[in-house]
């Protein structure tokens, strides 16, 4: 099947040519002058036929037939092919748009990330690795574009309006990062999050030492300093090159399975009570666990293999993504992490 384009250039093309031959064929064969010809050749392809001229000889009437039947056809076949590229592309979109509703309103559990300019797309792309769900919220038409051309959910609004946190379906999501370019809009998204979504956990991004101050105070649970960070990372490769390439590396494609979880544990576990050298965590499940975070939220690193399980607790977990997964219906333990 030809797509719209094709037919128009197709289409463009035979016409073009048939109204060269034509306007030629009027001057050599009727004596017409260059304007004259052009003339008769405009009238009798469009069919409207002022001032024409039925007292031609016989070779000029079959010209006018030949131009009529090959014009005409030329001429409807690339409107055929313009009006199917405009209605194709409204119905793309109008698709495009029932497409996206029909996600939206299956989404719970999920992440919302406002802005898709320079952390959007890297965060996007390492959600959608660990399988979380997420939408996306980007005022830029290029910068959302490029979202929808990844296969992402993405809404094309201003991500400070509070009817836009509703459409993304903020009283239904568990996370929502905050990266629009200034401070100031960080801090009114997060006062709106905040307000529609009291138990949303807010992680905002910051340039300003000030303006953390006021995210913090604003509701956001975690914020982060792009600088600070940087220099964080430059430090660690300096001081501990080794660390920092260990924990670089896994974002590489090889480690793509690789991931550190953390997993709840509920009344009933039956991981209650027993302890780590009990469970065998790392030899039966190819498991490590980094560090248990107790009811009080006190973290205690590395663990003994003697320490035992309470409900309440939430596992840091570090392995495979599938044996994560078998490890937390063995034990009947809760995904402790937003977003998926």
């Amino acid at each position: 099947m030809n797509s719209p384009f094709t037919k128009i250039r197709r289409g463009a093309s035979a016409l073009a040519v048939i109204v060269f031959l034509a306007v030629v064929g009027y001057r050599l064969i009727a004596g017409y002058d260059w304007l004259e010809a052009c003339w008769m050749v405009v009238i009798t392809i469009s069919t409207v036929g002022y001032s024409e001229q039925s007292g031609e000889d016989w070779m000029t009437q079959l010209l006018s037939i030949v131009v009529i039947l090959l014009g005409t056809t030329a001429a409807a076949y690339t409107f055929t092919g313009m009006i199917q590229l405009t209605l194709q592309g409204e119905l793309d979109q109008a698709f495009g748009r029932r497409r996206m509703e029909k996600e939206l309103s299956r989404l719970q559990n999920h992440t919302i990330i406002c802005g898709f300019g320079k952390t959007g797309p890297v965060l996007a792309k390492d959600l959608q690795r660990r399988r979380y769900k997420f939408v996306i919220l980007e005022i830029d038409p290029v910068n959302y574009q490029l979202a929808i051309d990844q296969g992402y959910l993405a809404i094309n609004a201003d991500a400070t309006d509070e009817e836009t946190l509703k459409e993304a379906r903020i009283t239904e999501a568990s996370a929502i990062v905050v990266a629009l370019p200034t401070d100031a809009q960080n801090v009114f998204i997060t006062l709106s999050a905040r307000n529609l979504c009291p138990g949303i956990r807010i992680v905002a991004q910051a340039d300003q030492e000030s303006s953390s101050r006021k995210l913090r105070q604003a509701g956001a649970n975690e914020v982060v300093m792009g600088h600070q960070m940087v220099a964080e990372y430059l430090s660690r490769l300096v001081t501990r090159p080794t660390a920092a390439q260990f924990f670089s590396s896994l974002n590489e494609p090889e480690f793509k399975e690789l991931i550190l979880d953390e997993l709840f544990i509920p009344n009933g576990s039956s991981i209650e009570n027993q302890s780590i050298a009990q469970l065998r965590v790392r030899d039966r499940h190819q498991l490590l666990v980094v560090a248990v975070k107790t009811k009080d939220d006190s973290l205690d690193f590395n663990p003994a293999g003697d320490r035992v399980f309470q409900c309440g607790e939430t596992i840091l977990v570090m392995g495979k993504q599938d044996a994560v997964v078998a490890f937390q219906k063995s034990y009947a333990l809760v995904d402790h992490s937003v977003g998926r």
